[in-house]
């Protein structure tokens, strides 16, 4: 399979879509997908680039027909999480002990905890944290002027 016939195959097997669709997900022009399925037709690495980030295909896959389709998901590993950040057992129990609480449980803890701390926040933590936020936009400011 040529990466042209790749892409029409992606586009319409796997995501279901007309040329039409693809190239307005992409920002281009159906005319410009038409281009790029033909045989023979170039597709720039931009346009290969795009694809991949879009819907998370390994460009090997696009460009040669390599390995796996997609890219693997990021995994995220709670137990790595906070032993990086020097949790004790004591500590990871505590987090999982929290997610395993059903939905409602768990709404109500959140709203003890935030009423709980919201009232130990003092008029210097706000002050701080106006300060802060301000701080923030005058930067952001400064480097959209630049």
């Amino acid at each position: 399979m040529t990466l042209n016939e790749r892409l029409r195959y992606f586009r319409k097997e796997v995501l279901g879509m007309n040329q039409r669709q693809f190239a307005s997900a992409l920002g281009m022009a159906q005319t410009s997908v038409s281009a790029f399925e033909a045989d023979g037709g170039g597709v720039s690495d931009r346009v290969l680039k795009t694809i991949c980030t879009m819907f998370n295909v390994r460009e090997e896959w696009l460009r040669a027909g390599e390995g796996e389709m997609y890219s693997p998901e990021p995994v995220f590993s709670l137990d790595r999480f906070v032993a990086e950040r020097g949790a004790t057992e004591l500590e990871l129990a505590i987090v999982k002990a929290y997610f395993e609480l059903d939905p409602a449980t768990r709404r109500t803890v959140l709203e003890h905890f935030k009423a709980r701390l919201a009232s130990a926040v003092t008029d210097e933590d706000e002050a701080e944290a106006e300060a802060l936020k301000q701080d923030y936009l005058r930067q952001k400011k400064a480097a959209a002027v630049s």
